[in-house]
């Protein structure tokens, strides 16, 4: 479970799952029993159009592991998908995608558009559903990565087979495209970047045989979004909640690819003098302003700035004395996958 790292406590979980009371293929309470085997601090349910979990009394803390409920809400056309947690009711099916961003936003839900940047046109069965209304304000934050959106993107009528009995091999990274819009927000104001791993434990036919894509423990082996808190999570339900959603609010997460290697252990600041920031965290610019980054095992380590990469070095730990305000991030990379992306870091803005 969760555990201090440094000045922070980290704890590690799953956003956008679905269950049976949308498109996914079991009910909540057999999802969380299979996320605490798979250690789960927290889970973010997100069925389609509906908050029939919630209204149940399904949020809650189970054995240490917080439970949250939310929903999926998409337009007219099944484009601009967009979590929405902390939301009064559902909102009307017939909103536009401004309208429903707009809606969550004066009741201050905390709302993340999902798989953004879908192009996919291989599988007519299988099409994208992208966000392009990008004149929407007052969202929280992004899917950098979508683990069910990356692999229906690499699917092709030859090469289904493999693709569904090694899911987690196809896992390489968040793309370019939505790492550059994510950048150009967040030099504006505080975007949260999540990586969501959409669970739904699709079952589909390949001739004789049945395979279920992403069974749901599979998934929660593959992607997590990172908390990092001032304080250990609450054991009170109210306050986890909001333990929870303030820090996805204001950026203080990472995220990571557990294929690759278990992120737990990963530390990324800003220092100078007696001021300290981490992810989603302001720090002013002063002389012997440093970035020091550590590693729970040697990477490709990347560093952006404003969106452009200033330095990679394969290393455990890094240190770099900062010449330029702006927001600074942090990608590591294994064998030309990517492992674990931070949030920004605002330096002298």
């Amino acid at each position: 479970m969760g555990k201090k790292v440094g000045d922070w406590y980290q704890y590690s979980g799953a956003i956008h799952i679905h269950t049976t009371e949308s498109d996914g293929t079991k009910p909540i309470q057999e999802v969380i029993t299979i996320g605490k085997r798979a250690d789960l601090d927290f889970m973010m349910f997100a069925d389609h159009m509906n908050l029939n979990n919630r209204n149940a009394g399904q949020e809650g803390i189970y054995k240490n592991m917080l439970v949250v409920i939310g929903y999926e809400h998409n337009d007219l056309n099944d484009n601009h998908h967009y979590l929405i947690f902390e939301s009064p009711k559902v909102y009307p099916k017939d909103m536009t995608a401004y309208e429903y961003v707009e809606a969550g936003a004066i009741d201050n839900v905390v709302g993340i558009m999902a798989h953004p940047d879908e192009i996919r046109n291989r599988m007519v069965k299988f099409p994208p559903y992208p966000w392009t209304d990008y004149s929407v304000k007052g969202f929280t934050g992004v899917e950098i990565w979508n683990q069910m959106s990356e692999w229906m993107e690499k699917l092709t009528p030859y090469n289904k087979l493999i693709m569904a009995f090694s899911p987690r091999k196809s896992m390489e990274g968040p793309t370019d495209r939505i790492l550059k819009q994510w950048d150009d927000w967040s030099k504006e104001k505080r975007v949260v970047g999540v990586a969501s791993v959409d669970a739904h434990a699709f079952p589909i036919k390949l001739g004789p045989l049945k395979v279920e894509i992403f069974p749901y423990k599979v998934h929660f082996r593959c992607l997590r979004t990172h908390l990092l808190l001032d304080e250990p999570l609450s054991n009170d339900f109210e306050k986890a909640k909001s333990q929870l959603y303030n820090a996805i609010r204001n950026c203080r997460v990472f995220n990571s690819n557990m294929r690759w290697g278990n992120a737990e252990g990963f530390e990324f600041y800003v220092e100078n003098g007696n001021n300290k920031a981490t992810c989603g965290d302001e720090i002013p610019y002063i002389d012997n302003t440093k970035i020091k980054v550590s590693l729970p095992s040697r990477a490709n380590l990347k560093l952006i700035h404003n969106g452009i990469e200033i330095l990679q070095s394969e290393t455990e730990t890094l240190e770099y004395k900062i010449r330029d305000k702006g927001i600074y991030r942090v990608e590591a990379w294994k064998k030309n996958r990517g492992w674990i992306y931070s949030n920004h870091i605002r330096v002298g803005i």
